[in-house]
């Protein structure tokens, strides 16, 4: 192989990384960013030198984080009842409201990724909003 084709270890897994990026699905991606700010709150809960506020601050990061996961099952239980009907009866009466239904969970998974968006693996696509 030329020389010049040949890439750099570094540069071909920032380039693997990438890839993974653009084909994550959103709802992987969040929920493995949930894990980590569990992992990190609950090894800060457990070292006795974090100060009572502290502490504080990661029982409420450990509530967000299971709020966020009841909300990110609501969001994607609808977005994929309107993904099945939509191949069920794709020509149905009943069929109208799904370009909507799956505009807003879309938008509301977005919405939750905002805070995770100097993340190697976030997607800027997910920063559109209307």
């Amino acid at each position: 192989m030329p020389a010049q084709w040949r890439v750099p270890a570094q540069r071909r897994a920032y380039a693997q990384r990438r890839a993974y990026a653009q084909t994550v699905d959103i709802v992987e991606f969040l929920s493995a960013r949930i894990a980590e700010d569990e992992a990190v709150a609950r090894k800060l809960l457990d070292d006795r030198t974090t100060s009572e506020s502290g502490k504080w601050y990661e029982r409420r990061l450990l509530l967000e984080c299971e709020a966020k996961r009841r909300l990110i099952g609501i969001v994607e239980a609808a977005r994929q009842t309107a993904l099945a009907t939509l191949v069920s009866d794709p020509f149905g009466d009943e069929t109208e409201w799904i370009p909507q239904a799956l505009e807003w969970t879309t938008l509301s998974l977005n919405a939750l990724a905002v805070p995770y968006s100097d993340h190697p693996d976030f997607n800027r696509d997910w920063l559109w909003s209307p």
